[in-house]
């Protein structure tokens, strides 16, 4: 065992100093006492080793067992047997320990152990001593292992459900979209920046753009169907879908999705073998167009979040973003500006467009 070694207090007077003396003793009793940490030193000659009270808590052993090399090397588990045997065969050759490795104690139970021990070598050269300390990193392993899990199960919805899984950086650029690359056959220089559009059909990138720029601006869900040249040479529709994952600072330190495949009709349109005939529907003159602050005070008005009416009105809490913003670069479709309006006049708003006079609302 160590020297001991003293600590003393500051004394004002030789007569009042009071001394204060611990031994390592006393601090590795501490140490042990958290039932994660073991010692043990022996003569590398021979088989008997002297075993702290921390360890026999760890290999799960009474403590008046005498414990030797053969013994120890005994509990580790079968499978890592082979790889971790020779743990004392390489301190007696003067080399230092570090392994992490299974033990099977008396009651069956398995655990996972962190072993670090060096060689001490005596007058002549020749390892003779040895010391070490033995980690119980049991909680560390489950803490991994149902880290694992979680993400294995992840993993397999995903590949259950979409089509494509990407990453993008915090300021939306993309990042990790080898699934994108496998869809459309673009290299990973080729969809940098928003290079990924050009796989997009001409008539979507503009709505697309839109939805997922005012995303990123605004830090809200990304959701949106578009048209994908595919690898093959054909279009296909898809539904993307993403969201922010922000840091504790409320930053955004990247944005992950999905793009999920949508067959036949969607919400932009629908295969053209399979358009239904449809009564037409009333649409607003073209001198009744809702402006943005009609849909933000109206929004208000009835008491709804964008979510809310995104989810009333049947589109995504982006375009309800380019709605409510002065000067969008893309003019919303007829039929979704007409769904949002109905959505919010069955809230019970009404909108006003009198001549002369600027475009109002008023409660229903």
């Amino acid at each position: 065992m160590p020297t001991r070694a003293l600590m003393r207090q500051p004394a004002t007077s030789e007569a009042n100093a009071v001394p204060y003396a611990f031994s390592s003793r006393h601090f590795l009793k501490l140490i042990e006492e958290t039932g994660k940490v073991g010692f043990w030193s022996a003569d590398l000659r021979t088989e008997r080793l002297s075993a702290s009270l921390g360890l026999y808590r760890i290999l799960g052993l009474d403590p008046a067992m005498e414990l030797t090399f053969g013994f120890g090397l005994d509990m580790i588990h079968p499978d890592d047997q082979a790889t971790h045997r020779d743990q004392i065969a390489v301190l007696r050759s003067g080399q230092s320990v570090s392994r992490e490795f299974r033990i099977v104690r008396p009651d069956r139970t398995q655990r996972w152990i962190l072993h670090q021990a060096e060689a001490i070598l005596g007058q002549d050269g020749v390892p003779c001593q040895g010391m070490g300390v033995v980690f119980d990193v049991t909680a560390q392993h489950d803490a991994l292992r149902a880290l694992q899990q979680r993400h294995d199960r992840l993993n397999a919805l995903i590949a259950a459900t979409a089509s494509v899984f990407w990453v993008n950086k915090a300021n939306g650029e993309p990042s990790e979209m080898p699934q994108w690359m496998a869809l459309t056959g673009q290299t990973h220089a080729q969809m940098q920046g928003f290079g990924w559009l050009d796989a997009v059909h001409p008539e979507d990138r503009p709505r697309t753009l839109a939805a997922w720029t005012t995303a990123v601006e605004h830090t809200a869900p990304y959701n949106t169907d578009y048209r994908v040249l595919c690898a093959d040479g054909i279009y296909r529709w898809f539904n993307a879908r993403g969201a922010p994952v922000l840091d504790r600072d409320g930053s955004v330190r990247e944005w992950v999705g999905v793009c999920l495949s949508v067959p036949g009709r969607t919400r932009y349109g629908a295969a053209p073998s399979e358009a239904p005939a449809a009564a037409p529907r009333a649409v607003p003159a073209a001198d009744e167009t809702l402006t943005p602050a009609q849909v933000r005070g109206a929004r208000a008005m009835a008491g709804l979040s964008k979510e809310e009416l995104a989810a009333l009105a049947n589109v995504s809490v982006s375009t309800v973003n380019r709605l409510e913003a002065p000067g969008s670069a893309v003019r919303p479709r007829a039929d979704t500006l007409l769904a949002v309006r109905r959505a919010l006049e069955a809230s019970g708003v009404a909108f006003t467009f009198e001549p002369g006079l600027k475009p109002g609302l008023r409660e229903a």
